[in-house]
């Protein structure tokens, strides 16, 4: 099959690939648009150790069941897919803890070909039938929502005073956007200011990181760390950053990749005392409930479309990939052609 993929000779499309093989509980999906994110620039970059197909993103129709799943109702149906592969057998999915399993595999970062391809397997109890009247264009950000919201519940706004969302990525933009559905007071500090026309038009409050004070007085603050953010925004500058804005008993978030990404730099360096000596929570964030991030995009509870700033075809993933990392480049949505 036709699919873009990477290892230590860089990204290249391949007419070769081989077909995924079915398992008795998998969903072969024909894969019809996937996305380009950060995380996919930072695999081919060596950032993230992965080789294979790329892509962790997609919307895709199932075309072939495994032997337990013959009466399914998902055959024939357009889904949309959680990337985190759980083994469903360990001691902590036993748990109800899947997210965290202890063999996970993620689409296109971990262990698990991805979603540039015209093929993927998958387990079934990863997918979610796309209701009908929802673009197939703005599921394919389905993940990126669901990590969102997943923010949301760790850390409920609705009677805070001060919150700050720091990051301008696409992760960032997404958090800021749902969370100021639940507290009008909740801005957004980057750094790239040809971004805070979205702030504007979702009527979020932003500012330069720059302008912003260290007056330890936020509630909470959530640095949302991605690898297309820069220096100013992410690792320790991030959580210095942030430490200095939380007051005493503040929470601060850290929403982070499902994978590690090399160059990231998550040390509180000498500043763990003020954490213990001001009691702030730490709370991580990774990845939300796919079926959750589904229902907010049919809702119309996010603005979508702003976000998606680039679309192409596979046969041109060599140089989508390539202008996927431009500035002004927030996500790219890929056709995938038959």
């Amino acid at each position: 099959m036709r699919a873009l993929i990477t290892d230590s000779n860089g990204p290249r499309l391949t007419d070769s690939q081989p077909s995924p093989e079915l398992g008795p509980t998998d969903a072969l999906v024909r894969i019809e648009r996937a996305g380009i994110s950060s995380l996919d620039l930072a695999a081919i970059a060596g950032r993230v150790n992965h080789h294979g197909v790329l892509g962790h993103e997609l919307v895709g129709t199932v075309e072939r069941l495994g032997e337990r799943l013959a009466s399914s109702p998902l055959l024939g149906q357009l889904v949309v897919a959680s990337p985190n592969i759980a083994c469903g057998t360990c001691d902590l999915c036993r748990k109800g803890l899947s997210g965290h399993c202890r063999s996970r595999r993620v689409l296109g970062l971990l262990n698990h070909d991805g979603t540039l391809a015209q093929h993927v397997v998958l387990p079934a109890r990863n997918l979610v039938a796309l209701p009908a009247g929802v673009d197939p264009e703005l599921a394919v950000l389905a993940p990126a929502v669901a990590d969102a919201i997943h923010v949301a519940h760790l850390a409920p706004v609705e009677r805070q005073t001060y919150v700050t969302v720091l990051g301008d990525g696409a992760g960032a933009l997404l958090a800021a956007q749902i969370l100021a559905k639940r507290n009008a007071s909740v801005r957004l500090l980057g750094a790239r200011e040809e971004r805070f026309g979205l702030c504007e038009r979702w009527r979020v409050r932003h500012r330069h990181i720059d302008e912003a004070g260290r007056r330890a007085d936020q509630d909470v603050v959530v640095v949302c760390l991605e690898p297309e953010t820069g220096p100013s925004l992410t690792g320790e500058h991030g959580l210095l950053t942030a430490l200095g804005m939380l007051r005493p008993r503040g929470t601060l978030v850290l929403q982070g990749p499902p994978v590690p990404v090399e160059g990231l730099d998550l040390s509180f360096g000498g500043n763990l005392d003020r954490v213990i000596r001001d009691e702030i929570r730490v709370l991580g964030a990774r990845s939300g409930r796919i079926a959750e991030g589904v229902q907010a995009i049919a809702s119309g509870l996010v603005d979508l479309p702003p976000l998606i700033t680039r679309r192409g075809k596979l046969d041109e993933g060599v140089s989508l990939l390539r202008a996927a990392a431009e500035p002004e480049q927030i996500r790219t949505v890929v056709e995938i052609a038959a």
